[in-house]
């Protein structure tokens, strides 16, 4: 504010502009601050050397003798200007006007003989009548003009007509008032007049008489306090105005701002925590006309709180908190406490009271809400109707939670098919939510909550929503209109009559348990529900795991129903834990003729289904024949282990399925609309189409088999195997009556007849065969004969042997349903024990592996060769098997070796290693270009490798072969070559030709090439080895770990005359000798990383935790959406999404914003002001609120000290002190202060104001109410006990 030092001089106005300031003069001053006098004298305006005196804003001439004049010039012009706004333009101009004064001329005659007419020069001015006289002349002056010739205007503004220093302009006949000063609003350019622009006088009017109320338009926002400058009554007082008037400072206005806004208009929102206020690593927030500080996360066990985050919070050191509630210190009037964050299912300020409650029967509890509850809640909660959260547990899919209302009007929610649903019927209007896909039905503890005011809410906590809550709202018609007081009748857990049950979807009444039950915000307690004997309340919540112990047996789906369990049976079981088996029947036992036969008692028509378990080893029979009497409609029977489906007029449609296999399966066929499905294990086909002609009663349904063998055999026999559980359109065909205890039958069976069945699914005895051999020596071998023929000799000495059943060489048989197995001794294995397994009996030496083979054994081991000699081998002319593949196991690090050669004429066979890489190549057969391979990977590393060889049509002259290298996939070599089988001819097989390293297995066409040479073997087909120079076992190269050389608890791996080091965790290079760098990777998402020895260590940034820092803190805990806004969780912040109604940072401000003085009222003497949310309220001393509706109450905490007892009131309190102790704060002690007598005096009228005032308040402000207490019922509300201290704010 330039202005504000009055640089202007001489009465000029000062105008500010940006960075600068202006001075407009008033007439005969001039300058950059007026501060020069114009000396009107400098053009010499006196003529005839008359002498110019220097006047403000004028001259005068004083004339020599002779000459006369007021003004001895021609033209006077006196300049009067004021500041005016320029129409059309964007600037400040000066309007300026003008008075002209001619000086007078005389004409007269020479001789003065004539009469000289005075009136020839004019002399009468301003339109003034002359009239001529001798030697004179007089003027008789137009209106508004004096003087001898009219030269004067007559000075209307003598009379001083315009008020409040305003500026009179004379004119002609008229004057006007240049009113002070103008004022241009300083949110606008200064200089700016335009229409876009704001320019205001101080006063207006003709006279400048009327007082430009600036205030009118409320330029002050954020509920500033606009004060008028040309109010002299405030000057003098402060609110920023001078100590005295001055009309030059009359215009505009001056904004008393709010706490927290500054600014001319107060438009500027104060950011109070430019100061940085917070600290330890707190995070300021501005507020209006305040801050707040939301510290950071505990660290080193320290909880920062206070304003500024400054002080070490203590209250939880020693806490009173019960049953795993969190505790939250406080810090109050420098003071330390706590406040109990309860878990679920508890409350009061210690936890220490329990919400949870149950139903195990069926049945409700019935609350009568009193009338004025609802409405004591308005100021807390906003405006609602209806609310009702709790929490539940159950294991029902279809279940009544509350009901509120009658018949015609209604709020309940309820589970329906296992998910939320929520109804309102009022004013014959109905509303409907339905939480879909979210199951609640599974056991656990689920939180929901319904509020009813301008939209009907529904709000589930559950982990599959996005913000760990799901809100679903539906606008009502009426708002927030009164309600009906139906709704203050609540039922919880059912509803009492049919017809209020019938308009909830489910109808079925709660099982399970609830806790933390709130119904308009007040909180329901177990030991305030009234109990019945009959009552199906219980306390806590006594829940069993039916389905823990697995109670259905044979798969059976055990399914929860809070108070008991029930069984869904797999077929063929039953019963209540799916114990009892529906019996099978066992068709042609011991290959006998047997069916069961039924007669249909009801009409399926042509759509019906049949299904059965069948088990069979049995190709073909006849499962199942439905007959009208004479011929055959259906016919179900087996042919190569398929179903086969005929009628008489149509052929037969196939399910492909092989069912005779030994095992059980469930099969299903389905005739409808003339087209057969058939299913078994959860696999649906259609099998074709198949007209059937329809089942009516009397038709005979024939399973198994029919009474006619010849009648069979078109169907491929009777039946062989097991059938149970047999079904048509889920009517049973009972094999046998039921003998089950307990048990009784379906109502839908047919009892029918059975033939040669037995009950269960009974094998055949297939042990039980007898067999005549003999038993003969010849040539110390022992050879088996028939009686019905020999394949050797008859020699002498051979003695008849019966054999018990199918195993030989003592095997023991066991029935396995209509076949065997043989459990045989230790050094013979086959399906009958017919094969000798000689590894059995360890025939190998020590570092030797045994393998079987046909007709023998072979013992393996690793060779270590030292390129000095190499091993041959050749057949033993008995291999008659075609050599069509190759195994070879090789470790080395020559980089040229020879591993197998062999040749014979044309043909030849090589595996070699050539330049490090493996080499192949087979000439054979009848190829000419043969097969060649050459690996593209180094394989003289040191390490295992394994090459197997293949031909890919084994049975042609020649073929591609395959190679199948290590863990790579086969490959097909190039050319084309035939088998090995010139190896037969007593060809030489050379292996480790100049070779350094280890073979292992070698085989040719599955024909082991052994290392253990010296060693004979009993099967036909070998290779022997032909060289008989020394042959070293085992894989052993230089000892090259000896010294220990892999670091850091490295461990050495010997790669034969090489090693490797395998790297304990954290460390890696070749001898482990460099520590890994964890933080590469860049594991810490939110935070910086440190390395440490296989590990690393993240230092989180703030906002995130977790071995990673990929945790984001849940600032969602403590949130404090308000008006059902759900919180949805940021980075060390959080948002409100509020609901349809609301807006705001906290859903604090309904929406649309509410106007002061249309819908929203300050209550209390609080001052209405509308901001960017709506209306708002600046309360009084002493209220707090959004409308100023709370009073505070000054006596929390209590001030009053030494028993003191705390009279709260408005603004302000009063202790009502004991009868020892006085003063404000009843900090007094009054023994103490005055003489005996005078205490006495004081105790007595202290006991006595005490008693008028308590007395006073027993009267009229006491909380007990026995009349209240009884038609409202014991209630504890939750948010009374939980509040928080309003001065108070915890992060």
């Amino acid at each position: 504010m330039k202005c504000a030092s009055s640089p202007c001089q001489n009465g000029a106005i000062c105008l500010d502009r940006v960075n600068e300031y202006n001075c407009f003069c008033v007439p005969g001053f001039q300058g950059n601050r007026c501060e020069i006098d114009i000396n009107e004298c400098a053009s010499r305006p006196c003529k005839n050397n008359g002498t110019c005196l220097n006047e403000m804003d004028h001259y005068l001439c004083k004339c020599v003798p002779g000459y006369t004049g007021t003004f001895h010039a021609h033209v006077l012009v006196f300049h009067i200007c004021m500041l005016v706004c320029c129409p059309g333009t964007s600037k400040l101009s000066c309007l300026c006007y003008s008075r002209v004064d001619v000086s007078l001329f005389c004409n007269k005659g020479v001789n003065c003989d004539a009469e000289i007419d005075e009136c020839d020069s004019g002399p009468c001015q301003n339109g003034g009548k002359c009239t001529d006289h001798i030697g004179f002349y007089t003027c008789t002056c137009a209106p508004g003009f004096d003087g001898e010739h009219c030269e004067l205007d007559i000075l209307e503004c003598a009379s001083q007509p315009c008020l409040n220093n305003a500026t009179c302009l004379e004119g002609v006949k008229n004057y006007s008032c240049v009113c002070w000063p103008v004022f241009c609003l300083p949110s606008k350019e200064v200089l700016c007049c335009a229409s876009s622009g704001v320019c205001l006088a101080g006063y207006t009017g003709q006279r400048c008489e009327e007082d430009v109320d600036e205030c009118a338009i409320d330029p002050c926002h954020n509920g500033g306090v606009c004060f008028e400058r040309s109010n002299q009554t405030y000057y003098g007082t402060g609110h920023d105005f001078p100590s005295e008037f001055s009309y030059s400072q009359a215009a505009g206005f001056l904004c008393w701002c709010q706490p927290g806004f500054s600014g001319v208009e107060c438009a500027v929102n104060i950011d109070e925590c430019k100061t940085d206020p917070c600290e330890n690593g707190a995070t300021c927030k501005d507020a209006i006309a305040d801050y707040f500080c939301y510290c950071a996360p505990s660290q080193d066990g320290i909880t920062w709180g206070g304003k500024n985050c400054s002080v070490e919070l203590t209250g939880c050191q020693m806490h009173a908190c019960q049953n795993e509630a969190l505790c939250i210190p406080t810090y109050q009037a420098e003071t330390h406490g706590h406040l109990c964050q309860c878990q679920p299912g508890f409350y009061d300020a210690k936890c220490s009271t329990s919400t949870t409650f149950s139903f195990s029967s069926r049945g409700y509890i019935f609350i009568d809400m009193p009338m004025n509850n609802n409405r004591s809640r308005r100021d807390m909660a906003e405006d609602y109707l209806a609310m009702v959260s709790l929490r539940f547990r159950t294991t029902l899919p279809d279940a009544i939670l509350f009901y509120r209302g009658n018949e015609a009007e209604y709020l309940f929610l309820e589970l329906f098919d296992g998910m939320l649903h929520l109804g309102l019927r009022r004013d014959d209007a109905e509303s409907s939510l339905l939480l879909k896909g979210l199951r609640v039905d599974d056991g656990q503890w689920h939180k929901a909550e319904v509020l009813l005011q301008d939209s009907l809410q529904l709000k589930l906590w559950h982990k599959a929503c996005n913000t760990g809550v799901c809100l679903q709202d539906f606008p009502t018609r009426d708002g927030v209109a009164s309600l009906s007081p139906a709704f203050l009748k609540t039922y919880i857990g059912g509803v009492d009559g049919d017809l209020t049950a019938n308009n909830t979807w489910s109808r079925e009444s709660f099982i399970g348990c609830l806790e933390d039950l709130e119904i308009d915000y007040q909180a329901i307690l177990p030991l305030d529900i009234p109990h019945r004997e009959s009552s199906p309340v219980e306390l806590g919540c006594n829940r069993t795991e039916w389905c823990h112990s697995q109670p259905c047996s044979q798969r059976g789906l055990c399914v929860d129903l809070w108070a008991t369990f029930r069984c869904d049976c797999t077929r063929p079981y039953e019963g209540q834990t799916c114990s009892h088996e529906y019996p099978a029947g066992t068709f042609g036992l011991e290959d006998s003729s047997s069916f069961a036969s039924f007669t249909i008692a009801d009409n399926p028509g042509s759509n019906f289904n049949i299904s059965f378990f069948i088990r069979t080893l049995k190709l073909s029979g006849l499962v199942l024949q439905i007959s009208n009497g004479t011929d055959p409609c259906l016919t179900v029977y087996l042919k190569s282990g398929q179903l086969q489906i005929a009628t008489s007029s149509a052929n037969a449609v196939t399910f492909s399925e092989n069912l005779a296999d030994g095992r059980r399966y469930l099969v299903t066929l389905t005739f409808q609309g003339g087209r057969v499905h058939a299913s078994h294990s959860d696999r649906d086909v259609e099998v074709g189409q198949l007209a059937v002609l329809p089942l009516v009663v009397g038709f005979e349904v024939y399973v198994g088999g029919l009474p006619h063998q010849d009648h069979v055999s078109t169907w491929g026999g009777y039946f062989k195997g097991c059938l149970q559980d047999f079904q048509l359109n889920n009517h049973r065909m009972e094999f046998f009556p039921t003998q089950a205890e307990n048990y009784s039958l379906p109502q839908k069976v047919y009892m029918g007849q059975t033939t040669n069945l037995a009950p269960g699914c009974i094998s055949d005895d297939t042990c039980k065969v007898q067999t005549l051999t003999a038993l003969c020596t010849v040539h110390g071998c022992l050879l088996q004969a028939s009686l019905h023929g020999c394949t050797a000799v008859w020699l002498f000495h051979c003695s008849p042997v019966f054999q018990s059943g199918p195993c030989h060489n003592g095997g023991t048989c066991a029935i396995t349903w209509n076949d065997f197995s043989c459990s045989c001794p230790a050094n013979f294995t086959g399906k009958t024990c017919e094969e000798r397994v000689w590894c059995a009996s360890d025939p190998c030496p020590k570092a030797t592996s045994c393998v079987d083979v046909p007709a023998g054994y072979v013992c393996l081991a690793n060779a270590t060769f030292h390129g000095n000699a190499a091993i041959e081998f050749t057949t033993n002319a008995s291999v008659t098997r075609a050599l069509n593949s190759l195994h070879l196991e090789f470790k080395t690090r020559d980089e040229d070796a020879i591993l197998l050669w062999a040749t014979e004429e044309v043909d030849s066979l090589q595996i070699a290693i050539q330049n490090s890489t493996l080499l192949v190549d087979i000439r054979s057969g009848n190829s000419i270009e043969g097969v060649s391979f050459l690996s593209q990977t180094p394989i003289a590393d040191g390490s295992w490798h394994r090459v197997s060889l293949s031909m890919e049509e084994p049975s042609v002259m020649s073929s591609r072969w395959l190679i199948h290298l290590d863990g790579s996939v086969n490959v097909t070599l190039q050319g084309n070559a035939g088998n090995l089988d010139f190896l037969k001819n007593n060809v030489l097989i050379v292996l480790a030709e100049n070779f350094t390293g280890c073979l292992g297995h070698v085989n040719i066409g599955g024909v082991y090439l052994p290392f253990t040479g010296q060693l004979s073997y009993p099967q036909p087909e070998q290779f022997l080895q032909s060289s008989r120079g020394h042959i070293q076992l085992g894989c052993t190269g230089a000892d090259v770990c000896a010294s220990s050389p892999c670091l850091n608890a490295g461990t050495c791996e010997d790669l034969f005359n090489s090693f490797r080091c395998a790297c304990s965790v954290g460390w890696e290079g070749p001898l482990c000798e460099s520590n890994i760098d964890d933080c590469k990777s860049s594991p810490c998402v939110h935070g910086d990383c440190m390395d440490s020895v296989a590990d690393f260590q993240c230092d989180c940034f703030r906002g995130y935790i977790g071995k990673k820092c990929n945790i984001n803190v849940d600032d969602c805990m403590r949130h404090q959406c308000l008006n059902g806004g759900t919180c949805v969780d940021g980075v060390y912040s959080y948002s409100c999404k509020c609901p349809a109604q609301y807006s705001g940072p906290r859903c604090e401000w309904l929406f649309p914003p509410q106007q002061c003085g249309k819908n929203f009222t300050c209550l209390n003497g609080g001052k209405c002001t509308s901001g960017t949310w709506g209306a708002n309220c600046t309360c009084k001393p002493g209220f707090t609120g959004r409308k100023c509706q709370i009073n505070i109450n000054e006596c929390e905490p209590n001030p009053c000290q030494n028993g003191g007892t705390c009279q709260d009131s408005v603004n302000k309190y009063q202790c009502v002190c004991s009868a020892s102790y006085t003063g404000e704060h009843c900090d007094v002690d009054v023994s103490r202060s005055f003489p005996p007598l005078i205490r006495a005096t004081l105790l007595l009228a202290l006991v006595a104001a005490s008693v008028i005032a308590m007395k006073k308040r027993r009267a009229t402000q006491g909380t007990y109410s026995p009349s209240r207490q009884e038609k409202d019922g014991a209630r504890v509300e939750l948010w009374n006990v939980i509040k928080l201290p309003p001065t108070e704010r915890l992060i």
